[in-house]
């Protein structure tokens, strides 16, 4: 009885022990409840990437032992106020925090390198954020659909990103990223240092109605001008040559855009689902013939406010980028504050000193075959028949589109993400029904085996079927001619695969985070291209802006150069029939390709966040 009351008081304090935890926990996880490293329920990682965020919290401290968050971890999530970026992340990936519309507050900390395309996209509720001074690589459309982010902080020490009046730049701002959605001000002058555009930098505008683009831009690109919620003026202004393709579309309160003589091609989606925009411009125009045969009004004389002044509340003295954002002598940042001097900078004063638009005539214009040549040019630019034709050194400079020659099929395939679902058991899938495959998640999560061998009469491996098993090695048999989507992902310990000519297809991530290919990726072997199978380009770890893709390849691979935002433009061989899903997603950069005599697919989607759509290559 004695050893019973003794133990008694034990399991007493044990249970009270035991709720005490519990209790400590619940608290822990409840409203307002934070996320540690401890609780990896909720996190799903792969190596060092945080690869999803499952949990509900309001507020989420990620493991410091992270270095990337993944592709959307985050995605959708609408619990999430607010959290802590550890010092070890170095990557946010693409849509990482797309639509947290509970998110308010983010700091980038000085460890991230890169920010991925729409890494905070449609985070509704965001009003502050702090960048790092080490930001680098930058994607498009960080901040897209932002409808509350007037303004953000940059490090002053960063000299990759410049951030000025309500907008994202460069880092000499000779490119301008993004204009907040929630920038104060109802006119937007582009500072006259900016040369180019990036994708989605106008998308959802909250306040801004009139827009004027430096008079350094030479061409509007895809989608720049898209989708810009409140803008109803736009002012090109001259030397500008051309208006790109759905580059100032789906502008529902847009009602004129200026558009100079300079301006000598026009494609006929720029203006898509815009219905009550006018052009002014001059008679007998490239943009006046535009307008008539496309139904749109021109007019010939303004209808547009003549006081651009830039009105932002609060106006910022422009930042110190260099050469490139010098004033003209005698003149003061102040001064000098809209493109091509065209008005006053500063106060409500109403200062025209000239037309911006130059479309009172052609009087500054001057013809770029007129201009005499620099010895470093590598290009010439001549316009026939009203189409600009390129001439220049693909291998040494930017080349733009597709060759005018190459038409091929647009396919549509079946998702690749439907499969990755959250599967937390094991489906013992039989062969019966199938023998000449091994049926989706055969051997799915078996850690326990490490080796296998695939029957010779095997045609096709299937979706998962051997992920996150412990497979060591795999030998491919001849006669098998297609492995599905994630067929060996995630199989940390499989070093050695070997892959016969035979296989004509690879699904995509079908060796994602395999101990073979990552090793591969870090440098194993002298060539940046790895191809396998019946010519199929599976992977490519180059940093080169002009990329030269090996003869012989068939097949450009799914993801194979995803995120290199660095290529400016790929030659393909003739060999190369089929490029296949998300191969080029997110090269912001990449303009062109050239060659691609013998293609005869293209799976849309493949060129998602670049310049080039899949609609290029139809017949």
């Amino acid at each position: 009885m004695k050893k019973m009351n003794m133990v008694r008081p034990t399991i007493a304090i044990a249970s009270l022990a035991v709720l005490g935890i519990l209790a400590l926990v619940t608290f822990a996880r409840g409203i307002g409840g934070g996320v540690t490293a401890a609780e990896d329920d909720r996190f799903r990682i792969n190596g060092t990437t945080l690869t999803k965020y499952l949990g509900t919290d309001t507020y989420v401290s990620i493991p410091d032992t992270i270095t990337a968050i993944g592709d959307e971890a985050f995605s959708g999530n609408e619990t999430l106020t607010s959290l802590t970026i550890p010092d070890s992340v170095t990557q946010i990936s693409y849509n990482a925090f797309k639509n947290c519309t509970a998110l308010t507050r983010v700091i980038i900390p000085d460890s991230v390198e890169k920010v991925g395309p729409g890494a905070f996209e449609g985070c509704t509720e965001l009003t502050s954020v702090e960048i790092g001074e080490n930001v680098s690589s930058w994607g498009s459309g960080v901040f897209a659909n932002c409808n509350s982010l007037a303004a953000v902080s940059i490090d002053t020490d960063n000299e990759y990103l410049t951030y000025y009046n309500g907008a994202i730049y460069n880092g000499n701002m000779t490119m301008l990223y993004q204009v907040l959605p929630a920038r104060e001000g109802d006119n937007y002058v582009m500072p006259d240092t900016v040369e180019s555009i990036d994708t989605y930098a106008f998308w959802n505008l909250q306040n801004a109605k009139n827009v004027m683009v430096s008079d350094k831009v030479a061409g509007i690109p895809k989608q720049a001008m898209s989708s810009m919620g409140s803008v109803e003026n736009v002012v090109i202004q001259n030397p500008t040559t051309g208006i790109g393709e759905k580059s100032i579309a789906n502008n529902a309160n847009l009602k004129q855009v200026v558009i100079p003589a300079s301006v000598v091609n026009i494609d006929r989606k720029a203006f898509a689902g815009s219905p009550n925009m006018k052009i002014y411009t001059t008679k007998s125009s490239t943009a006046d013939t535009f307008g008539r045969n496309n139904n749109i009004p021109v007019i010939y004389e303004a209808e547009y406010p003549t006081d651009f002044m830039d009105s932002n509340t609060g106006l910022e003295e422009k930042p110190n980028v260099g050469d490139g954002s010098s004033t003209t002598p005698g003149t003061t940042a102040d001064d000098q504050q809209t493109t091509g001097n065209s008005t006053g900078s500063t106060g409500n004063d109403q200062q025209t000193t000239q037309n911006p638009s130059g479309i009172q005539g052609t009087e500054g214009y001057v013809h770029p075959l007129d201009v005499p040549e620099e010895k470093d040019v590598i290009g010439k630019t001549v316009i026939v028949a009203g189409k600009a034709v390129v001439l220049m050194d693909n291998h040494k400079g930017q080349v733009y589109g597709i060759p005018n020659s190459v038409a091929a099929d647009v396919v549509t395939e079946d998702s690749e993400d439907q499969t990755q679902t959250s599967i937390t058991v094991t489906v013992e899938s039989s062969n019966s029904a199938d023998d000449d495959s091994i049926a989706q998640r055969k051997f799915y999560k078996q850690k326990n085996l490490t080796e296998y061998t695939i029957d010779e009469t095997i045609e096709k491996i299937g979706r998962l079927a051997f992920s996150e098993s412990g497979l060591k090695a795999i030998v491919i048999p001849d006669n098998v001619t297609e492995i599905e989507y994630g067929a060996f992902m995630s199989c940390a310990n499989l070093a050695d695969v070997t892959i016969p000519d035979t296989v004509a297809a690879i699904g995509t991530k079908a060796f994602e985070g395999t101990a073979w290919l990552d090793s591969w990726k870090k440098g194993e072997g002298d060539d940046d291209f790895l191809i396998v199978g019946d010519g199929i380009l599976l992977a490519y770890r180059g940093s080169a802006e002009h990329v030269e893709i090996p003869d012989g390849v068939k097949q450009i691979g799914s993801e194979v150069f995803k995120g290199h935002s660095e290529i400016l433009d790929v030659a393909v061989p003739a060999s190369v029939e089929k490029i296949c899903a998300e191969a080029f997603r997110n090269c912001g950069s990449l303009t062109g390709l050239t060659g691609c005599e013998g293609l005869r697919t293209v799976v849309r989607g493949a060129f998602y966040g670049t310049q080039i759509s899949e609609d290029d290559f139809k017949k």
